[in-house]
């Protein structure tokens, strides 16, 4: 669900008028997604699947929209040499997470017996 949604959130941005690119907007989007982590506890231990396919298709919209926005968006009120240093820095940041999340993954399964 998470890895459709993303994909295909991450042409919404083509549509110029559904593109954000206020910088505050996009601090203050990415910062309201730490509000799901309570919505994930609550919708775990009260909700029912409907619920948690909602919020996983949320994520998944959010996710792919906010990445391509503001990997976009950054880079732009800077000079060319900034410009590449900035978008190489942000591309790098990404690669991170997405190791430490699959490093983290990997170390709770291992945890819990899996392999």
């Amino acid at each position: 669900m998470f890895n459709a949604w993303d994909f295909i959130a991450r042409y919404i941005p083509l549509v110029q008028c559904l593109k954000t690119e206020s910088r505050k907007g996009l601090m203050i989007a990415v910062l309201s997604r730490f509000l799901l982590i309570p919505a994930y506890y609550f919708t775990a231990k009260y909700g029912d699947q409907g619920w948690m396919i909602i919020l996983t298709s949320f994520l998944g919209i959010s996710n792919g929209y906010l990445t391509v926005c503001v990997l976009t968006i950054a880079p732009k009120g800077y000079k060319g040499p900034e410009q590449n240093a900035l978008g190489n820095m942000l591309v790098l940041c990404l690669l991170n997470g997405i190791f430490a999340g699959v490093s983290l993954d990997w170390l709770w399964l291992i945890g819990h017996g899996h392999f």
